[in-house]
């Protein structure tokens, strides 16, 4: 009886241990990622604003089937929606099985005439449950090298399209 009642005692200052851990991490997370290439508005729009376009540059819709519904696109255990889009920027929801949805941000900015600034950034947020905020931790390792392969691919396709 003692040793079921350690375990369980045990069990519970454990289980309250690395939820008052995973509290010291934020519930808010962004991975970004930005390029600097030449090209021009119009290109930069046409590429990131089209989610069809995206096939171009981005290694999952080359690589699986990708299903359309509107301005929704579903590639495996993914669905990426298009929320919105300006001159200047553009905004998707994008739902991994098993995740809480990001919010994606593509911006183009400019430096000078006819280089910009791509940035990317992926926002997260979640609930207080210990899993979620160590699922978190990831984010930057996995998220961010993605998308500095992704990045570097839509610059060979600028580069391309300018070479024409």
């Amino acid at each position: 009886m003692r040793l079921i009642k350690l375990v369980v005692i045990s069990l519970m200052v454990l289980a309250a241990l690395i939820t008052g851990l995973s509290a010291l991490f934020p519930s808010t997370v962004i991975v970004s990622r930005a390029i600097e290439l030449s090209a021009n508005p119009t290109q930069i729009q046409k590429y990131t604003s089209d989610l069809k376009a995206w096939k171009y540059w981005m290694t999952d819709l080359k690589q699986n089937t990708v299903q359309w519904k509107g301005d929704t696109a579903l590639v495996g255990t993914q669905r990426i929606h298009l929320v919105s889009k300006s001159d200047n920027s553009a905004t998707f929801n994008w739902v991994a099985t098993g995740q809480r949805p990001y919010l994606v941000k593509l911006e183009w900015i400019p430096l000078q005439q006819g280089i910009y600034v791509i940035h990317w950034s992926f926002e997260q947020h979640v609930k207080w449950y210990p899993w979620e905020k160590f699922q978190t931790l990831l984010n930057e390792k996995v998220l961010g090298y993605k998308m500095e392969t992704e990045l570097a691919n839509l610059r060979d396709v600028l580069l391309q399209e300018n070479n024409k």
